[in-house]
Order: structure tokens, then C-alpha cells, then sequence
């Protein structure tokens, strides 16, 4: 996780000073790459807004981790969303190739790509355990919360020994799962 997911938990918590921070960080960035390209203040302004929402809605729904600056995430998310905007304005010049209109002098889309495709198969990994025994999604689920396998024990009423046997096994159960899905045998 990147240090600039305070920036996603202002926004999934709804943190009104939080986001002014957001908007007074990152704004002046946002409003020169979208008026550098054919748009105007306020279009960049909307622009940044409906980037927020979008933002906000994967973070709230996904459990959104950053991998990325916060700013080159953004920047991304604000650049497709003005190339969508301006292709359905019919504004985007034939001789400007996607690929140079919008530029960004970073990785951020290719850390934007692979955080969706993490997002992915974290979904699809959370999904498939969801078709396994309540037993084994109880010893999954809480050995992903928390690390001390003693507490655990403790609370499902199990010996240590018999959990560690159990969640390997569930483990193993799991992984089957996910190595024949059609989803990863692509990868």
C-alpha cells in the first residue's frame, strides 16, 4: 500500500477537510492537463469532481489500495474520462493519437492497469471462498484479519494445533479453486 492512501481514506470517509486538501494539492495539475488539451477551467473542474466520485465508489465497493502516487492515479483516472468526454464531443483532432493526447510522464497507467487487475483477482479470489464450508471461509476470513493464530484458536473454540491443520487445508482447498478458474489459467 502506498503512503498517499490517506488521500483514499479521506475520500471513502467523506472527510470535507480531507478532500479540500485533495483539491488544493492536486487541482492546479489537473486543471492545466485538461485545459493543455482542448478543455476549460470549469470542464476541468467537473472533470476532477467526477474523478473523486469514481474514486470514491471503487474505494468504497473494493477496498481500494493504492500502489501508486496519489497524484499520477488521479491524473490517469482524470485524463480517461476527458478523452471520453472528448470523444463524445467529437473534439478530438484526427491527427493527435490517443496515446500522445494527455501524456503523463509516469507510470500511472500501468499501475493503474495492474491495480485493476489485483482488484480482480482479489474479487474473484473472495468469491470463490464464499462456495467454500462455513468453517473454512470463518478460519480464512479471520486469519486474514488478524496474524496471532493463538487468539484465533481461542475464539473459534479450537485447539492451536487443530486450526493450523484446518487452514492449511482450507488453503489448499482454496487454491485449487482459484488455479482451475478460467480467470487465472488466462494470466
Amino acid at each position: 500500500m502506498h503512503q498517499d492512501q490517506i488521500y483514499i481514506q479521506y475520500l471513502k470517509e467523506n472527510d470535507s477537510q480531507g478532500i479540500d486538501q485533495i483539491y488544493k494539492t492536486f487541482s492546479k495539475n489537473i486543471v492545466h492537463l485538461i485545459v493543455r488539451n482542448n478543455g476549460s477551467e470549469d470542464d476541468a473542474y467537473d472533470i476532477l469532481q467526477e474523478s473523486l466520485v469514481d474514486i470514491y465508489h471503487m474505494a468504497h465497493n473494493r477496498d481500494f489500495r493504492l500502489t501508486t502516487k496519489f497524484s499520477s492515479f488521479l491524473a490517469l483516472v482524470c485524463k480517461r474520462k476527458w478523452l471520453n468526454a472528448l470523444k463524445k464531443r467529437k473534439q478530438l483532432e484526427v491527427t493527435k493519437s490517443e496515446d500522445a493526447l494527455l501524456y503523463i510522464e509516469d507510470s500511472s497507467e500501468a499501475d493503474y492497469n495492474e491495480v485493476l487487475l489485483e482488484t480482480e483477482k482479489e474479487n474473484l479470489i473472495m468469491q470463490l471462498l464464499e462456495t467454500m464450508g462455513e468453517s473454512c471461509q470463518n478460519i480464512i476470513r479471520k486469519c486474514m484479519k488478524e496474524k496471532n493464530h493463538a487468539k484465533i484458536a481461542e475464539a473459534l473454540g479450537i485447539s492451536y494445533a487443530y486450526l493450523r491443520k484446518k487452514k492449511s487445508e482450507c488453503m489448499a482447498a482454496l487454491v485449487t479453486k482459484v488455479r482451475s478458474s478460467a480467470f487465472f489459467k488466462n494470466l
